[in-house]
């Protein structure tokens, strides 16, 4: 199976470099990694070490996080392209939907962070650009009582809402460290908990790797790619 952990924080925003994690996820059983870094992070420690690394694909994208819609568009622009992944790092209403409504945006994570669900017009933009929902899991992990019945209860909303309008997921764990790492099978076992189907959370493990494949491509023009 094509299983990708697709927002990994590594060096010098996370604790380990990025091979290190490429080789944690490797035994793990993943066929490829994302390393996304946020903003102001991008430079990731030796990234020309995982070359090193066989049977496991490494790509390096960005999670994008802007203080306001505008400057949200222009870091997109830039970062498409330089990154063959770009995320952007959600929470208010008004940022998941802008998010949503640029092409250029792979994934929206974190879209519960504001505590709130997401909004019609953020999840008919979703559809009409295909941005996938990222559902991070960490919080399954982290979070205890109320606090975590909460999380629950918002993001089992999305997810009903993400069906309602046939939007892709994929799930992660958001990693900082190799220990934050967790095997995909532990990975859709937390994603059955939150709400997800056993083969929604199949798929949105696998997803990633089609989205890569699918920005790899290069096109000379609408419906003309460039082989």
């Amino acid at each position: 199976m094509s299983y990708y952990e697709s927002c990994i924080h590594a060096l010098p925003e996370g604790s380990d470099s990025a091979s290190r994690l490429a080789l944690v996820a490797k035994r793990l059983g993943y066929s490829g990694i994302i390393i996304c870094n946020h903003t102001g992070c991008e430079k990731v420690f030796r990234p020309e070490a995982v070359l090193e690394i066989s049977s496991i694909k490494v790509a390096f994208g960005i999670e994008v996080v802007a203080p306001n819609p505008r400057s949200l568009k222009s870091k997109v622009t830039a970062a498409r392209g330089k990154y063959s992944f770009v995320a952007v790092h959600g929470g208010s209403e008004e940022m998941n939907r802008a998010a949503c409504e640029n092409p250029e945006v792979d994934m929206l994570v974190h879209p519960e962070e504001g505590k709130k669900v997401l909004g019609i017009a953020t999840a008919k933009a979703a559809q009409k650009n295909q941005v996938a929902i990222g559902l991070d899991l960490s919080p399954l992990i982290r979070l205890r009582g109320n606090s975590r019945s909460r999380w629950l209860q918002i993001v089992q909303r999305n997810i009903i809402l993400a069906r309602k309008f046939d939007l892709s997921f994929i799930i992660t764990t958001c990693a900082s460290s190799r220990l934050d790492l967790r095997a995909p099978r532990d990975l859709q076992a937390l994603a059955e908990i939150a709400g997800l189907e056993s083969f929604e959370a199949e798929d949105a493990l696998r997803f990633p790797g089609h989205l890569l494949d699918e920005n790899c491509r290069k096109w000379l023009g609408p419906g003309v790619e460039i082989l």
